[in-house]
């Protein structure tokens, strides 16, 4: 019925993200099924044409959007399509950063003062950012929350199960357990020569990371890709997502996309273009 289908919850509810030109067939199915809560329609060609008119010639630090309910979220990210993913997920404001790049305690601190609200969750999406936002929660005079996100995936899927209905309390927990729940894949590039975890490393080779944890090295980012993939337990999950970075051509991500979906048949295959800096993969199963 749409495209980046995202269902988070459990036996007897759950949260759906679906991106569709015809919002009244899914919510006519969904009426069959059970009882709605919860609707949120949005035009998200209409908030990206607002959101271009606004941006300065050169992208600010943070990006900063109306809250849906009494609790914002602040997140961490680099990258044009990275960013579009979390704005249409209601993220409240959007602070620049990510490998390399990190931003600092003022920064997350100004993002979270931006906010009309007075409770707010920050998701850092990068372990080097966790400390500086834990300083920003005791340095600003908000109720905020400080979800450790460690990475892309895990951001969003914290986000996804937000709750505009629910108390900060639980949406923290809420959160945190969807956030668990994923597996990441990462693929950049060695920075120097070095041997590390039973692994000879050349500088500039591809290295793939599951979980923050070296994995593989290689000439070949086809092949360290799909190592990467075969290391998980593909068959506790469903929906595999790609999303490609900026060093990474269409072909290649085709390439990647179809490989997937031919070895792995029974699961869904998303790409997602993200423009992230530095990772030619940050790929999502869940």
């Amino acid at each position: 019925m749409g495209e980046s289908v995202l269902v988070v919850g459990d036996a007897t509810t759950v949260k759906v993200h679906v991106h569709s030109d015809d919002p009244g067939r899914i919510l006519s199915y969904a009426t069959r099924r059970g009882a709605l809560r919860d609707v949120v329609v949005e035009n998200m060609q209409e908030q990206y044409e607002q959101f271009l008119a606004k941006r300065a010639p050169r992208q600010p630090a943070t990006t900063v959007a109306q809250p849906l309910s009494d609790i914002a979220t602040v997140v961490v990210v680099t990258g044009e399509g990275l960013q579009r993913v979390f704005e249409s997920l209601g993220a409240g404001a959007i602070v620049q950063g990510g490998q390399t790049m990190n931003p600092s305690t003022e920064e997350l601190m100004g993002a979270v003062s931006a906010l009309s609200t007075d409770k707010v969750i920050v998701l850092p999406n990068n372990p080097n950012v966790i400390l500086a936002a834990e300083q920003a929660r005791q340095m600003v005079d908000k109720q905020v929350a400080v979800i450790p996100t460690k990475t892309i995936p895990q951001g969003i899927s914290a986000l996804l199960a937000f709750n505009y209905q629910s108390d900060l309390e639980t949406n923290v927990d809420l959160m945190e357990r969807a956030a668990s729940q994923v597996q990441t894949i990462e693929v950049t590039n060695a920075v120097r020569s070095v041997q590390i975890s039973g692994l000879k490393i050349d500088e500039g080779q591809f290295i793939g990371l599951l979980n923050g944890e070296l994995i593989e090295a290689g000439n070949d980012l086809q092949r360290v890709t799909e190592i990467l993939l075969q290391r998980i337990d593909i068959d506790r999950y469903e929906i595999i997502t790609v999303y490609w970075g900026d060093s990474v051509t269409q072909e290649q991500a085709d390439e990647l996309a179809a490989w997937i979906a031919g070895y792995y048949p029974d699961k869904e295959v998303e790409l997602v273009e993200g423009k992230q800096p530095h990772y030619q993969y940050i790929i999502s199963v869940e």
